[in-house]
């Protein structure tokens, strides 16, 4: 009986000859001890071609060196693998820094719908009211603390001007003022309405921003 696998180790066998004449194998060889297992019996024999011969050795070599390396290439597989992991974790940590350190100056920074200016007073005698909202500290009731307002509305009667803006503190802007006449000027009736307006309050008036330009408007009860 021929033998299907190596005696020596169970290996897989691959031809190593055959026969001139009838050209059956007359002889195996292992692919991995290299073995040649007893040959067979013929009149004539031929042995393979040399480049199969050649290959043969190739590819007995290539398994032998597939076995003695496959401890080596799993623990370079596994330390690459924790290279990669301790990257991601450092390249989180850099990452929740960056937005962390964004979002605390986002929140230090002032409102854009409010944003407290302060200049030189006119008056030093007068004192700010600090029941208006936002409050101010009384340190600094002595210096004229200006606020702008955004998209805001002014709608006039023909006789005085009201004037609602959002506020980012939960409570609406609202400030009654007389008409600038160069502002009324712009318009053929005194009835009208402005919309998306900016608003600075000063102390005892406020500066209109309308079509790019600035209209001072003092306050009624002022």
């Amino acid at each position: 009986m021929p033998d299907k696998s190596c005696r020596g180790c169970g290996g897989d066998l691959m031809r190593w000859s055959t026969c001139s004449e009838c050209r059956k194998i007359i002889q195996k060889i292992c692919t991995t001890c290299s073995v040649k297992t007893v040959e067979e019996i013929h009149s004539h024999r031929i042995h393979l071609e040399p480049y199969q011969i050649v290959n043969a050795k190739n590819t007995i070599a290539t398994v032998q060196d597939y076995h003695h390396s496959s401890p080596h290439s799993s623990k370079k597989k596994r330390y690459s693998g924790n290279i990669l992991f301790i990257s991601c974790i450092i390249v989180g940590i850099i990452i929740l820094g960056i937005s962390s350190a964004n979002y605390l100056e986002f929140v230090s920074s002032p409102k854009p719908s409010q944003n407290p200016v302060i200049i030189p007073p006119e008056n030093p005698g007068i004192v700010q009211n600090t029941n208006k909202v936002p409050q101010v500290d009384t340190l600094q009731t002595s210096v004229d603390i200006k606020y702008t307002y955004n998209n805001c509305l002014g709608v006039s009667d023909g006789t005085y001007l009201t004037v609602t803006c959002p506020t980012t503190y939960g409570d609406v802007y609202k400030a009654v003022v007389a008409i600038p006449s160069e502002l009324m000027s712009q318009f053929e009736s005194n009835i009208f309405n402005l919309r998306g307006i900016s608003v600075t309050e000063h102390m005892n008036s406020i500066s209109i921003q309308y079509a790019e330009k600035m209209y001072e408007a003092k306050f009624v009860n002022s």
